[in-house]
């Protein structure tokens, strides 16, 4: 490591310091190092960023299992990665070049060359039911332009008829 980026990392560590509570990363990242490294995963920053490196659509049926080496290197690896089924795994074997290219830009050196994708199950995320919001009545709409009616500024007076409507809707749930 350079010394100008030792530098830059204290400098930011000290920025970061303060009296009382440690920060709970610290801490999680020497918990997880000894599990983690025995996987190949030196740092955790492959998986903290997976979503990132692979894009988001892909995080969610790909997830890497473990980094292998030859003996005595940290380049070039090889990492394993879990397929949801085939449509991620096809999609994930179209992209493959693409995901090496930005793990390696990631990490700044040819930390992995190749990928093995294992088909197997994943628990999927649930996607969560959106819920549609709920509009004011025509009544309530009314109601709510007419206290908003004495105020002269028509742009001020707009603003102050969308707060309501978020007050009202808000105290409706």
């Amino acid at each position: 490591m350079t010394e100008k980026c030792k530098e830059k990392k204290e400098d930011e560590y000290h920025r970061r310091s303060f009296e009382g509570l440690a920060p709970l990363t610290r801490e999680i990242r020497n918990i997880t190092r000894p599990i983690l490294g025995a996987r190949g995963f030196s740092e955790v920053d492959i998986l903290e960023s997976w979503s990132d490196m692979v894009g988001e659509d892909l995080a969610q049926g790909i997830f890497p299992e473990k980094l292998t080496f030859e003996r005595d290197s940290r380049t070039h690896g090889t990492l394993h990665v879990k397929s949801a089924g085939g449509a991620f795994a096809m999609l994930f074997e179209h992209q493959k070049e693409r995901v090496i290219e930005r793990i390696n830009c990631y990490f700044g050196y040819p930390a992995v060359s190749h990928i093995k994708i294992r088909q197997g199950s994943l628990k999927l995320p649930i996607k969560q039911k959106t819920v549609l919001p709920r509009h004011l009545t025509s009544s309530e709409e009314q109601e709510l332009w007419r206290r908003v009616a004495s105020i002269e500024d028509a742009e001020l007076r707009q603003k102050a008829f969308e707060v309501g409507v978020a007050m009202m809707l808000k105290e409706k749930k």
